[in-house]
């Protein structure tokens, strides 16, 4: 309603200035700009407003990298339903719907008028009934953004253990000596370099584990003989959570979580059904591969519906009311009364993000006559 009263008020001090003085005539009308008028010194250009809808959605890619010690961690640990490979998950966090008006290419007018005063028809644009083209109406429009694969610097995992994973070993071994004039078996020390298996190491780390926390079970107990206090007892427990946190992803693995935007715009009216709704696929997501374009497939599509709340219905009975450049003519006035509708985003008959907007483009335009204030 205030819309209209905004409107109303508006086109009211343009017509007064139109107006001017009793002893002048003014003349002041619109016309659609397909049509040929004579310019003079006051014609003005006009467009009625057209509504796009700018949506943007926040995603979270999660990526989760099995441990190297993964399999011995029920084994060591007692820790069940570590990952067992490397796996990559996408959600949703939030949608966000928005709108901005842009000039309607379809609903161009020229404004023919012998009053100077006529500028203040340009007012009208600051409630989206006229929008003149002299005015920045759009935003700092975003381009659709598709993320890529997102890079994560390698190694993941650094601290392996807090032995050498190569160790030298003493063997004995039999050589064959000769001795006069026979060979005999002579036992030989040989020292050779042996990399520990994946079991070993995974054990080494499981005993460091339990290691940190029986020091800070003991600490926190007063069964060392080094009891600090203050800041320094709330570090040392800090950094045994932290080394043990650190030594147990090797076994339960790291999840590594990088947010994303992604925008897109939606202009409303492309195809209309008969109960006033609309609907279009605005674009795609899996749950692997995250936002997807509209066309690929491999995503399940995310609907944009739009239902008109038919809140301009009742000016059809006006007979100014006109929906077609057909009705223009001298002595009169364009502009549009927007109208409401609910816009819905659903994911598989679920709803994640939903808003009220006005939309130009579903309302009616209305002709007024220029000079009915002075007859």
């Amino acid at each position: 309603m205030r819309y209209i009263i905004a409107g109303a008020l508006a086109l009211t001090s343009l017509l007064w200035g139109c107006a001017g003085s009793k002893g002048i005539e003014y003349n002041t009308s619109a016309s659609h700009a397909t049509e040929e008028r004579q310019p003079n010194n006051y014609t003005l250009v006009y467009s009625l407003p057209k509504t796009t809808l700018n949506i943007s959605v926040e995603a979270t890619q999660i990526r989760t990298y099995r441990g190297p010690y993964y399999q011995y961690a029920e084994r060591f640990l007692g820790i069940s339903g570590v990952p067992s490979q490397d796996a990559i998950n996408w959600k949703i966090n939030q949608v966000e719907i928005d709108s901005y008006q842009e000039a309607d290419p379809d609903h161009y007018y020229s404004l023919v008028t012998n009053d100077r005063h006529v500028t203040n028809f340009f007012q009208l644009g600051k409630e989206g009934f006229i929008l003149p083209i002299n005015q920045r109406q759009l935003p700092d429009l975003k381009s659709n953004m598709h993320a890529g694969e997102m890079e994560i610097e390698r190694p993941l995992y650094t601290d392996m253990s807090i032995s050498p994973k190569v160790v030298e070993e003493t063997r004995t071994v039999m050589r064959m000596v000769r001795q006069d004039t026979a060979f005999v078996n002579v036992p030989v020390m040989q020292r050779a370099t042996v990399t520990k298996s994946l079991e070993e190491k995974a054990a080494e780390v499981a005993d460091l584990i339990f290691e940190l926390r029986g020091n800070r079970f003991k600490l926190l107990s007063g069964d060392l003989d080094l009891f600090p206090d203050g800041k320094a007892m709330e570090s040392i427990i800090a950094e045994f959570a932290r080394l043990e946190q650190e030594y147990l992803t090797l076994f339960t693995g790291k999840v590594v979580e990088a947010r994303h935007d992604f925008f897109f715009e939606y202009t409303p009216g492309r195809e209309v059904t008969d109960n006033g709704s609309e609907y279009e696929t605005l674009f795609r997501f899996s749950d692997s591969k995250g936002v997807l374009p509209a066309a690929d497939v491999s995503g399940r599509p995310i609907i944009v519906e739009l239902v008109k709340e038919m809140k301009t219905s009742q000016l059809d009975k006006i007979s100014q009311v006109t929906t077609s450049k057909a009705h223009s003519g001298p002595g009169t006035l364009f502009y549009r009364i927007p109208d409401v509708a609910s816009v819905r985003l659903t994911d598989e008959n679920r709803t994640i993000s939903s808003k009220r907007v006005l939309i130009g483009q579903y309302g009616k335009i209305v002709s007024l006559p220029a000079d009915f204030l002075w007859k």
